[in-house]
Order: C-alpha cells, then structure tokens, then sequence
C-alpha cells in the first residue's frame, strides 16, 4: 500500500540521502559537480518552518518526495508561495497514479497550509510539462542556466 503524507524534514533526512544518488544521476545537468546538499542549511530553514516535505512511501519505503520552501514572495507579500526545491519518484512507480497522486495530494497539503500559490520547473531532457498542465499548472517563464 501506497501512503502519501507531510513529513519532518530529520525523519525524511536518512531515507533521502540513500535515493538522492539515483535522483542526482537520472536528472542533473550539472555533473560538473558532486551533489553535496547543504544539510545545516537544509536543517536550519526546516527549523525556521520554511522547508516542507511531502512523500510518497510504500511500506515504509520511500519511493517519492517533494521538497518545497514556503514562504511570502519577495514580490508579493500577500501571496504565500511554494517554491519546489526537487521532486522525484523512483522510475518503477511512475506508470499508474502514483506520481499524480504524489502532486495532488502535497497541492492539497500545500492549500492546507494557506499556500496561495505554488511553483515547479521541470528539466529540458526529463520534461514533466504534461504533468503540470494536466494538473492545471500553467507555463508562464523559462529558466536559463550557464556555468561560468
């Protein structure tokens, strides 16, 4: 059975470190680059209430997670905003449901949260907007990247 929940960051930390080496090499493009997450910086906003962690376990297990940053936007204070660190699930539970119900049900943690907004990027050569649009989320910027 397939449980879907908020989670604290220190009982998600552990799990995570174990699956971030499959994450890191399905997905980055800045192999340049050992991943070498800043855990006190991680542990330090989970503190201050702006790291959220929502998952996906099966059995205990993680199979999938997403991390978000909440807080107001620069921008607009008014609008609470969810800013999505990294989402992953592991490539054998990706046919079926899984990974909508994986976004459906952190949107619906999120709202209960007050988040008025959410926001996710997807990657060039792993591209989830398909995902995005079917769960109603709209295109409205691009992300340029250069290693200097």
């Amino acid at each position: 059975m397939i449980t879907y929940q908020e989670e604290r960051f220190v009982d998600f930390i552990e799990d995570w470190k174990e699956i971030i080496p499959e994450h890191y090499e399905e997905l980055s493009v800045t192999k340049q680059y050992d991943v070498e997450p800043d855990w006190a910086k991680y542990h330090s906003l989970a503190e201050a209430g702006v790291l959220k962690v929502f998952t996906c376990r099966k059995e205990q297990e993680l199979i999938g997670y997403i991390v978000f940053f909440v807080s107001p936007h620069m921008h607009y204070m008014a609008c609470l905003t969810a800013f999505e660190d990294v989402y992953y699930l592991r490539k054998q539970y990706r046919k079926g449901r899984t990974g909508i119900k994986l976004f459906q049900k952190a949107e619906q943690y999120l709202k209960e949260l007050g988040v008025n907004r959410i926001l996710y990027s997807t990657k060039l050569h792993l591209d989830n907007s398909k995902l995005f649009e079917y769960l109603g989320y709209t295109f409205f910027e691009k992300l340029y990247s250069k290693l200097i």
